[in-house]
């Protein structure tokens, strides 16, 4: 079958030739048709996040069809067999159905992403009128977030990133009422005039999340997720005294709660109260995917792969 496979850590995927996924107890075979790819596929490429032994294929969510050709959502493929290729194997759990009216491309945006979100800001129990800072705002995580919070009830919802043009583009879509430019030298200030904040759901970590902290209300909650802009947080105790900090990680969550979340995120998308902007590529072009997901502002990064499969068939016939 086709794949998108890291030959060696540290390198860029490729697409060649892979075996098929072999059959095993509680899992099913998925004939792929999308995959969701993310920034943590490229920390992986480089040895980050313990990536399974080279070569792999890339690719932790997709959507496809079982045997009897239901259409569905998956995650968590075995061992060594990502999402972007033609067929992977699932484990059975992991299998969640999917309503027709929903696009793959949506599906895909809302899940490890729109989890990503909801699960940290329902533990975060947001309250009516908090105000809510989402660091790493312009990435799908954060566009989600943004409008989840509103969703629980948050008065105000503020997008910090690094880009002003992604930021400005928040704005324009009516998904933040403010934002902030961050990585300029001037977190503190720009963070401190825009807050305080109750909640902050902090996707990169690092001086960004240091400066958030000291713009948190008394009371204030911080859940972070990401480690884009640094493994460590240094703050005094007097900066975190009546505030918390809690490291968060779904993807290790019961699948009875991601699921639960993921049809929440879905019915929310159905109601016209979800979106993240998406930018979708055809399997063979993984060069230009792989590109942008070093910038995240450009959004949630698909790859259809049945049209892949056809064009190689077709080669085949000829």
């Amino acid at each position: 079958m086709l794949a998108a496979i890291i030959s060696e850590l540290g390198g860029d995927p490729v697409i060649r030739e892979f075996p098929a996924p072999p059959a095993q107890p509680g899992t099913s075979i998925v004939r792929v048709l999308a995959a969701g790819l993310q920034p943590t596929d490229i920390m992986r490429s480089k040895g980050v996040y313990n990536p399974p032994s080279p070569p792999y294929v890339i690719g932790g969510e997709g959507v496809g069809l079982l045997e009897d050709g239901r259409r569905v959502y998956f995650g968590h493929s075995i061992a060594g067999y990502g999402s972007a290729c033609e067929w992977t194997a699932v484990a059975d759990e992991e299998i969640w159905p999917l309503p027709e009216d929903v696009q793959a491309e949506q599906a895909i945006s809302l899940a490890i992403s729109g989890t990503g979100a909801l699960i940290p800001l329902q533990e975060a129990k947001v309250k009516p009128g908090e105000t809510v800072l989402v660091l790493g705002a312009t990435g799908p995580l954060g566009q989600i977030a943004l409008q989840v919070a509103r969703q629980l009830g948050a008065g105000r919802v503020v997008g910090a990133g690094r880009s002003a043009d992604a930021l400005s583009i928040l704005i324009d879509r009516g998904i933040a009422d403010a934002v902030v430019q961050i990585g300029t030298g001037n977190d503190d200030a720009a963070l401190s005039v825009a807050g305080p904040f109750e909640i902050v759901l902090d996707c990169v970590f690092g001086a960004p999340a240091q400066a958030a902290v000291r713009a948190m209300a008394a009371g204030g909650r911080m859940m972070s997720i990401g480690v884009g802009a640094g493994m460590h947080l240094t703050v005094s105790l007097a900066e975190l005294v009546g505030k918390s900090v809690h490291g968060i990680g779904t993807g290790q969550r019961p699948v009875a709660e991601r699921r639960a979340a993921f049809d929440r995120l879905i019915a929310w998308h159905r109601e016209g109260k979800l979106s993240v902007s998406i930018r979708s590529f055809p399997l063979e072009r993984i060069a230009e995917a792989w590109a942008l997901l070093s910038d995240s502002s450009h959004g949630k990064v698909v790859l259809h792969v049945d049209q892949a499969s056809r064009s190689h068939s077709n080669s085949i016939a000829q």
